[in-house]
């Protein structure tokens, strides 16, 4: 499902984190924080124990905005995570707590939905839900090669069943079709395809598009403490080669800010800040914030296990999450000079609740 496209698809906002910003990759926990069930001992006296395998979980902002993507003037598209979506991540854990994540799956019988409108109107319009019947999981950084989730879409249900190397798709108990991932994929922009089909490339996407935001942020996770020892820590971006768009830098940053004092700890706020930031390998330009709202952090005073991590709370009314104000741009040269076509903007608003924790 990474196959790049000349016209923007509603999920496809998959920036590049910038691995220049933090050079380190290990799972920040300080153990400063609260505790998961202890007897109150000194977690600092002993070093943290991160598992090899932990759940997670993405939830709907408590009394915030859905995550939202607006594709230029073609779709707006929302999603619901119902109550959550949840899954599970394998790590590798080295020396000093360096982390590398492994695999994923997200875990069956879990759901979430999504809605589609357009200005004009468009087959695509309507309110989807994506059921996981069975574990849909992958190798960091490939396809999946097993699973099935159900596409519904008013009266019509889709069955996707990943294969080996790519997946097959029932609608509604009927014959199977079997497609390649590059064939899945463009089944979405091909007018002349059955709606059903679209409707399941596009929900194909949907997945990818969420498992790419989650990454995005359990990234950066790994190196916020080296955040709060140098507030704000700023990096350039790729410099642009020939000339940037109109009113574009040549060259932007990324900041990272801690709005906190002190040391890490339990409700901290960040902002991750994009100030017309190009990617050189992906040709998008990126410019807003990110904001990561009430981290939680959560050690067994026993143990020294790591617990949880994430930000913003899975029940209650408590704000906090992950909250995007993000543009990204796609870009094109012609002759040394760089511009951004209007109908490749993509906007991304609202956010989720971001949990990783214990099983």
């Amino acid at each position: 499902m990474n196959t790049r496209s000349n016209k923007p698809r509603p999920w496809r906002v998959l920036w590049l984190i910038p691995v220049a910003v933090l050079a380190a990759l290990s799972i920040v926990a300080t153990g400063g924080s609260g505790g998961g069930g202890g007897n109150g001992g000194d977690v600092d006296e002993a070093p943290l124990v991160i598992l090899p395998n932990y759940n997670f979980f993405l939830a709907n902002l408590n009394n915030g905005a859905p995550l939202t993507v607006v594709v230029g003037d073609e779709y707006t598209v929302t999603v619901d995570f119902d109550n959550l979506l949840a899954g599970n991540l394998d790590l590798n854990v080295g020396v000093g707590n360096t982390v590398t994540f492994l695999s994923y799956f997200l875990r069956a019988n879990t759901d979430f939905s999504f809605t589609v409108t357009s200005p004009q109107g468009s087959p695509l319009d309507g309110s989807y839900a994506v059921n996981f019947t069975d574990n849909v999981g992958a190798v960091i950084g490939d396809a999946p090669t097993s699973g099935a989730f159900n596409v519904v879409m008013g009266i019509d249900t889709i069955t996707v069943t990943i294969l080996a190397n790519g997946v097959q798709l029932v609608l509604n108990g009927g014959a199977p079709i079997d497609y390649t991932w590059d064939e899945f994929t463009d089944l979405l922009d091909d007018e002349m395809n059955e709606p059903w089909q679209r409707w399941a490339s596009l929900a194909g996407g949907a997945v990818e598009f969420i498992v790419v935001q989650f990454f995005n942020v359990a990234n950066i996770l790994d190196d916020l403490e080296l955040v709060t020892f140098n507030s704000p820590f700023v990096e350039t971006c790729d410099m642009f080669t020939g000339t940037p768009p109109d009113g574009v830098l040549a060259q932007g940053e990324v900041t990272v800010t801690w709005l906190g004092s002190g040391e890490l700890a339990d409700g901290d706020d960040f902002t991750w800040q994009f100030t017309q930031c190009w990617d050189q390998d992906d040709e998008e330009l990126l410019d807003g914030t990110i904001t990561l709202q009430d981290y939680t952090e959560t050690v067994d005073f026993d143990t020294g296990v790591l617990f949880d991590i994430g930000f913003g709370s899975l029940g209650g009314n408590a704000p906090g999450g992950v909250i995007f104000d993000i543009t990204i741009s796609e870009t094109e040269e012609n002759q040394g000079v760089w511009t951004i076509p209007a109908d490749e903007v993509i906007t991304l608003s609202g956010g989720f609740v971001l949990n990783i924790q214990q099983p």
